[in-house]
């Protein structure tokens, strides 16, 4: 190692000053005054590279700590900053093997240790993490993060005892009162925590009630308290718990459900939780999982590890439904989790009980409207209408614009639909008379004359306009779209100002059919409140499901902080991920596939955004100590790219790809779009074609040119930002196949339990020729749908692999045939394993024949799987337009698989075709307004 003399001794230390203020330039000087004297200083070296690398001067960077190196091979400094430079720019491998070899060269040195366990914990590499935070622990045990950051590293690697233990050594060595009351506190909650999670819940109990003065968060307590109880089965005690809970928040309806959890009376049919199953800790626990009771959906992960998430994470495998596709009225909807059933049909006695419940909670929070809306979730019949009765009259006279969303999820419970309906249109008939008021209640019948007592005051204008609207959206949600306008449009001559009743008749024209005249009146409502966010937003989304993707940027950008920004540079920058998904399905269904995969591509940024943002919260939260927050941040990165929004980003960038692939295929990718160009180009005019020779002309010069930086926006002073790509033209060179598969593999990864992600995988695979991975994917299928070989999704790609797929090619092994006879064999109902592909494709055949016999005589299929089971009778090379020539649909559907229907139809057959056209008037019969695209 080079020794400097003091002078300069002194100033290196001032470089790394410099360096820590980020005062890259004077850092740099004072670098270039060492070097001067002696030039081959390598710890010089490479702290002037690493100021450099902040300057943008990354090629300069790396040749003078390369060259730093090769001076100084043993100095732990210059392999510090090789390996911050590597951190810089994310390759955190080579980070990792230069800390560590700085580490063989010093050791105990603190901030290397420091940063090698941020790195470890960033790359989720849980043992490393562990090691260097014990190394952390011994070498500076006086440290409080020290002890903190250890016990953290060993409850992620589920070494639960070691990490309650190692908490409660920090808190006998640190008992002086320099720490604060929330450090404390927080300490304690996630000691409880991590005994919960390792199943010593008697333990966690009993820690909370030691230190229960000491703890700040007295609802996260009180949350941790009644918890605990339940699992334990104290439910006397639990329920005094979540009273008090209630009597602080009488709107919080996990509070409501978890207290009617823990009565005695109600365990029929509202069982308690039981203890979630320890994690892999060192109690040597049972691992199956016990039996979770169908109301564990009501529930979110906060109560149980088992429960439902937020909106948009992936549900677990038993949140899921094989058939989600309810009928109700004349429409199908989609119902993905089943909230507040009961576990069994409930009898009259335990209603009336549930009725008495939730009175004597009303009595005490008379306020509270969870209280009054989820006993309709647990009462039938008249009991029902009576209740409901109860909650809609006050909300209509107030004139709750939402009231209907409220109310929606009760339409998904048997016979409750035809009781809305009923006393809904009792309250117009009264409230239509000159003297207008609600009727008399639910449960008495009604006068002949119907008309007003006298003792009973008239009802305010709003309650007729509320009513009219509730009327309006649940003739629409009943898919009865001629009443839905009737009501909407006598709402709208009542009142003709009201804004919400223009979205209502929007709403009505979008589920019809008629997404342009939906646009139309969602762009009239927007512009009478031209300040309303969102109304704006609901316009944008109306004008990008007509396509009008001009209009709705601009209508975007309205409320941008930079309206004038190049496209939609602002909104990516503020991570508008619907935005990019409405955008990239709008130019998907124009063929613009550039500009589509370009969408879907500033999402996947999005998520990698995320992923690294999360580098600057390992240091922060320790020392924040906010513990439990920290590890749930970690956990949710583990299943980050699991999200609603890259799921759906991920599989339309995968179905474009394909489609490109497939067209490159048949030979219709550059020449058909040239063709498209030369055929419009032939029908202009003179003067239109010498506008466009002039506008190429411009455009090649202007490519010849290197593009200018971008001008200082006004606003922020910052350049603005050019796109080198705007029509996304780069990702249409990329290999389409390729890319799929990267994107399917990241979904395999992370959404495994979805079965679109084996779909799409087997639809990838089938093109590359790989067998294995098709097998696996159908494999995965089928245990995902429960091993029901009918399963709507399973069968087009089973039918694929037998028939289609060439199972028999000279270049596929042996073994992989062996592989494919034995692991298919039980997915076709065979005992043993196929002897023969002839054998496999003969038990196939008889699958197929099951698949048609379902379609034919099951009155009742639901459109989508006799879309799916047309396909897999394609594939099969059965005869599926005599299937459809005989085939009659008397089944409601939702409009989206009526569309997708009607595409299937239109590609096989042709728009003149009779199954077509048939087909067609029966989704017109449904949604009248309904206009093809």
């Amino acid at each position: 190692m080079q020794v400097l003399p003091a002078k300069d001794q002194a100033v290196f230390r001032s470089i790394v000053k410099f360096y820590e203020t980020k005062q890259y330039k004077k850092g740099v000087k004072a670098a270039d005054s060492i070097l001067k004297k002696h030039p081959e200083h390598g710890e010089t070296l490479c702290m002037k590279g690493l100021t450099l690398s902040y300057l943008d001067r990354k090629e300069e960077a790396y040749d003078l700590v390369r060259k730093g190196l090769k001076h100084d091979l043993k100095s732990h400094v210059c392999w510090h900053v090789y390996g911050l430079l590597y951190r810089q720019d994310k390759d955190y491998f080579e980070a990792v093997k230069c800390y560590r070899q700085a580490l063989r060269i010093d050791p105990e040195n603190l901030q290397i240790l420091r940063d090698l366990s941020l790195l470890q914990i960033h790359r989720q590499d849980l043992t490393g993490f562990a090691e260097t935070r014990r190394k952390l622990l011994q070498v500076k045990p006086s440290n409080r993060l020290n002890w903190v950051g250890y016990a953290i590293a060993e409850h992620l690697c589920k070494s639960y005892e070691f990490a309650w233990t190692c908490i409660e050594n920090y808190e006998k060595t640190f008992k002086d009162d320099s720490v604060p009351d929330y450090e404390n506190s927080e300490l304690f909650m996630y000691r409880a925590t991590i005994m919960e999670e390792a199943g010593k819940l008697e333990d966690a109990l009993e820690c909370l009630k030691q230190h229960e003065r000491s703890i700040v968060d007295k609802i996260g307590l009180l949350e941790m308290k009644g918890r605990l109880l339940m699992f334990l089965g104290r439910t006397s005690e639990a329920s005094d718990i979540y009273r008090r809970l209630v009597k602080i928040n009488p709107e919080h309806q996990v509070y409501v459900l978890a207290l009617m959890a823990n009565q005695d009376k109600f365990q029929r049919f509202w069982p308690v939780l039981p203890p979630p199953r320890p994690s892999d800790g060192l109690d040597g626990g049972d691992q199956t999982k016990p039996d979770l009771p169908k109301t564990i959906v009501s529930f979110p992960t906060s109560v149980h590890p088992d429960g439902i998430p937020i909106w948009g994470w992936m549900l677990p495998l038993h949140g899921m439904r094989p058939q989600r596709r309810i009928t109700i009225g004349k429409r199908q909807h989609k119902w993905r989790v089943q909230s507040c059933e009961p576990m069994v049909e409930m009898t009259e006695e335990e209603e009336e009980a549930v009725c008495a419940f939730f009175d004597d909670l009303r009595a005490d929070n008379p306020k509270s409207d969870v209280l009054q809306q989820l006993v309709l979730y647990f009462v039938t019949g008249r009991r029902f209408q009576r209740r409901l009765d109860d909650y809609l009259r006050p909300r209509l006279r107030k004139g709750i614009p939402s009231l209907f969303r409220m109310m929606r999820s009760l339409y998904f419970q048997p016979n409750k639909p035809a009781l809305v309906e009923e006393l809904l249109l009792r309250y117009l008939r009264h409230l239509e008379q000159d003297l207008s008021w609600f009727g008399p209640p639910a449960d008495e019948a009604e006068e002949a004359g119907g008309l007003c007592p006298e003792s009973t005051p008239e009802e305010p204008p709003t309650s007729v306009l509320f009513t009219y609207m509730i009327c309006a959206y649940h003739f629409d949600f009943m898919g009865d779209t001629k009443l839905a306008l009737e009501h909407v449009d006598k709402a709208l001559e009542h009142t003709p100002t009201l804004a919400e009743l223009f979205t209502c008749k929007a709403r009505i024209y979008r589920h019809g059919g008629d997404l342009t005249e939906s646009a139309k009146w969602f762009d009239e409502v927007r512009q009478m409140d031209l300040a309303d966010r969102f109304l704006n937003t609901q316009c944008v989304r109306a004008l990008l499901r007509v396509d009008d993707t001009k209009g709705g940027m601009e209508k975007a950008l309205m409320f941008s902080k930079e309206p004038d920004s190049p496209g939609a540079a602002n909104l990516h920058d503020m991570q508008c991920m619907a935005y990019e998904s409405a955008m990239g399905r709008s130019y998907n269904r124009q063929q613009n596939f550039g500009k589509a995969l370009k969408m879907y591509n500033e999402t996947f940024k999005h998520f990698n955004d995320i992923a690294e943002d999360k580098f600057d919260f390992h240091n922060y939260c320790l020392r924040k100590t906010t513990l439990k927050a920290y590890v749930a941040m970690l956990r949710m990165q583990e299943r980050l790219y699991s999200h609603k929004f890259f799921r759906r980003a991920a599989k339309d960038a995968i179905g474009i790809y394909l489609n490109l692939y497939d067209r490159k295929q048949r030979g219709e990718d550059a020449s058909a779009l040239a063709a498209a160009g030369d055929a419009a180009e032939a029908e202009m005019s003179a003067a239109d074609k010498k506008k466009l020779k002039h506008k190429k002309a411009r455009e090649a010069k202007k490519a010849e040119v290197p593009a200018p930086e971008g001008k200082p926006s006004p606003n922020t002073g910052k350049p603005k930002k050019v796109d080198e790509d705007p029509d996304g033209l780069k990702f249409l060179e990329k290999d389409q196949l390729e890319e799929a598969s990267k994107l399917t593999k990241t979904l395999v990864l992370y959404c495994d339990l979805e079965p679109a992600t084996h779909c799409l995988t087997y639809e990838v695979c089938c093109r590359q020729g790989k067998l294995l991975h098709c097998l696996g994917a159908l494999r995965r299928l089928w245990e995902l749908c429960g091993h029901d070989e009918l399963y709507y999704k399973l069968t087009a790609p089973l039918s694929h692999f037998c028939f289609v797929q060439d199972l028999q090619a000279e270049d596929t092994p042996a073994i992989v045939r062996e592989v494919v006879l034995s692991e298919l064999a039980p997915v076709l109902g065979a005992s043993a394993p196929f002897e023969s592909l002839e054998a496999l494709r003969t038990a196939a055949a008889s699958f197929v024949d099951r698949v048609e016999q379902r379609l034919r005589k099951t009155q009742d299929v639901p459109l989508i799987e006799v879309l799916y089971g047309l396909k897999c009778l394609k594939h099969a090379g059965r005869d599926h337009k005599a299937f459809l020539e005989s085939w009659s649909s008397d089944v409601p559907f939702a409009l989206k698989d009526g569309e997708k229907m009607l595409k299937y139809l239109t590609a096989e057959f042709g728009t003149d075709s009779p199954i077509q056209q048939r087909f067609k008037n029966r989704c017109l019969e449904l949604f009248p307004l309904m206009v093809s695209r």
